[in-house]
């Protein structure tokens, strides 16, 4: 476990090859991106809480408020054309449709865009009321439109109390399936009939030491050869030199594999938290909800013989890490599978 005095970029890995801040026009405060090759260009979501809302009252928090735009990048990372923010379903307040859309994720199924994001359309913030949602997107040449949305809501130990996020979205033989969890590694397939249901097609658990927090799913699942490759993120409450000495939320990165055909087992994970530079040193916000020093992984593009990680950084900024693939890959450590 790390001790208090750390500083966590001391454990920089050489496989981080850089880091790179990704900033939208127009949208100064744009977090948790994901990243997606489809019909030969680079998409970028990003997730951006509007701000002031000072005329809301304390029913609407401004935090409750989310919502999901777009960009096209070019191959410098730069950002190519204008952002565009999804039209998309939320609560309504004194007229005004207020999304609540959270941390999408953006994957290419046999060339079908899908969006991956987690909503409450309920007039109320309640924990339990989020849902995650699937919906298909195309472009015009101009806008971006979704169609064929959905909301989840059947599917095997539902519960309406629960809070459902972070599932892991992944291409096999040109179908969607959404990884609920990760350990255990159970997968669901979405039947996107206008159902809401999804049906459980694997369940598997797996003999994983992870000492820092619990394993999250993170960015969608991409296959390599004979497996599939995911970054997941965790958390958990420690001191360090990026806190000040004072005890509160950090996040991590790791991989992880598993195998291209059902069950999918979890064949191998990171040993320690994946840190690249400027992690966890730069600048500090004024929090949303609170204090916390996160980096927060929402999708990845295979690149050469590169991955670029999208991910955001203390729930103000974009980011991007170009890793040496062969190098993460080495690092990855087996999997038993109980």
């Amino acid at each position: 476990m790390f001790a208090n005095t750390v500083n966590l970029e001391n454990r920089i890995q050489d496989f981080m090859l850089e880091t790179k801040q990704i900033e939208i026009p127009g949208h100064p405060l744009a977090f948790n991106a994901s990243i997606v090759n489809w019909r030969g260009a680079l998409i970028l979501s990003f997730r951006e809480i509007p701000l002031p809302y000072e005329a809301f009252d304390s029913s609407i928090q401004s935090s409750s408020l989310s919502r999901v735009g777009l960009v096209f990048l070019n191959d410098d990372l730069s950002i190519d054309g204008t952002p565009y923010i999804l039209d998309l379903p939320g609560a309504t307040f004194e007229g005004e449709i207020l999304a609540r859309s959270e941390d999408a994720r953006l994957i290419n199924v046999d060339e079908h865009l899908y969006i991956v994001y987690s909503d409450n359309i309920n007039e109320t913030v309640t924990e339990g009321g989020f849902r995650m949602h699937v919906g298909e997107l195309d472009f015009d040449g101009h806008r971006f439109s979704l169609n064929r949305l959905e909301s989840l809501t059947d599917f095997p130990d539902a519960s309406p109390k629960r809070r459902e996020k972070n599932w892991v979205p992944f291409d096999y033989q040109g179908d969607l399936l959404l990884a609920y969890s990760i350990l255990p590694h159970k997968i669901l397939n979405p039947l996107l009939d206008g159902s809401e249901k999804c049906e459980l097609l694997a369940y598997t658990s797996s003999d994983i030491s992870w000492i820092w927090g619990e394993l999250r799913g993170g960015t969608p699942a991409l296959r390599n050869g004979d497996e599939y490759l995911s970054f997941f993120h965790s958390s958990i409450n420690i001191a360090t030199d990026h806190s000040d000495g004072q005890t509160i939320p950090h996040y991590f990165i790791g991989a992880y594999t598993f195998e291209k055909d059902s069950p999918f087992t979890i064949t191998q994970i990171s040993p320690e938290p994946i840190i690249g530079k400027n992690f966890y040193i730069g600048r500090t916000y004024t929090p949303y909800w609170h204090p916390v020093r996160v980096v927060f992984p929402c999708g990845f593009v295979f690149h050469d013989n590169s991955i670029l990680l999208a991910y955001g950084r203390q729930d103000h900024e974009i980011w991007i890490a170009k890793i040496d693939k062969a190098g993460l890959l080495n690092s990855l450590v087996p999997v038993s599978t109980k």
